[in-house]
């Protein structure tokens, strides 16, 4: 780097940084599809087709390798026993790609809420599906996908008509033999409340706040060769500075 920085200068440095940063950073938007929205990660795009977010979810965000929604009506509510049992359900899928130079490690998904229950017959559930897939085999036959249920870690039987906080987490492991090679998977999420009252003067309620992907990536130590227009660029930059080094003399 050094080498580099007395052969072009400050001035022609930071050009050739920058050009290598835009060229990142107009990446996503090249790979999306007709009718498909990018999201720029650090070293990683989020493709999806806004068709295949449910609504009730809200807006997507990223924040570095994450991925988030805060949806402020992804809720569940029964009273009085009428009606009974009351889901309310969402899925959503979305492409992770890994940037050139990076490989996919591992994906950890994240959820929270709260809930209040108010009577004995009452009761709320979570139900979270999460599938990742091979993007080029979405309907794998011979094992390019794996499939878990996120994990409640809080009580959801806390009956004293006050709110509580719940979390759900899980993930996949990107690193076994099965994930060799793939870097471009789907990721489809399907999430369900569930609201549940008995009687008169009962009442649930369960909502959730806040969902989030953590995509986990590690350098790509295969060898990556520099990009044609690079060179050119920073072979046109020596060019540039040894003319101005002869007129200059």
């Amino acid at each position: 780097m050094e080498l580099l920085k007395k052969s072009l200068g400050t001035s022609a440095l930071t050009g050739l940084l920058m050009l290598s940063s835009q060229a990142s950073a107009s990446l996503c938007n090249t790979l999306a599809g007709l009718g498909e929205t990018a999201l720029e990660g650090s070293t990683v795009c989020f493709i999806y087709n806004p068709a295949d977010i449910d609504p009730i979810f809200g807006t997507l965000n990223s924040s570095g390798d994450n991925i988030f929604v805060l949806p402020t009506n992804f809720e569940a509510s029964s009273t009085n026993g009428t009606p009974g049992v009351v889901e309310v359900t969402g899925t959503g899928s979305i492409q992770v790609i890994a940037k050139p130079g990076f490989v996919l490690d591992g994906i950890n998904v994240g959820e929270t809420g709260d809930y209040r229950l108010n009577g004995p017959g009452t009761s709320v559930d979570v139900t979270a599906y999460l599938r990742v897939f091979d993007w080029f085999d979405p309907a794998p036959i011979f094992g390019t996908e794996e499939t878990t249920f996120l994990t409640v870690t809080d009580p959801l039987n806390i009956q004293d008509n006050v709110f509580h906080t719940w979390n759900a987490n899980g993930g996949f492991d990107l690193t076994t033999p099965l994930w060799d090679n793939r870097d471009h998977v789907g990721l489809t999420l399907q999430n369900t409340l569930q609201a549940i009252s008995s009687a008169n003067g009962e009442s649930a309620f369960i909502q959730k706040k806040a969902i989030g992907s953590e995509i986990v990536v590690s350098i790509d130590t295969s060898p990556i060769p520099v990009p044609a227009a690079v060179w050119l660029f920073a072979s046109g930059l020596l060019g540039l500075v040894g003319i101005a080094r002869r007129r200059h003399s």
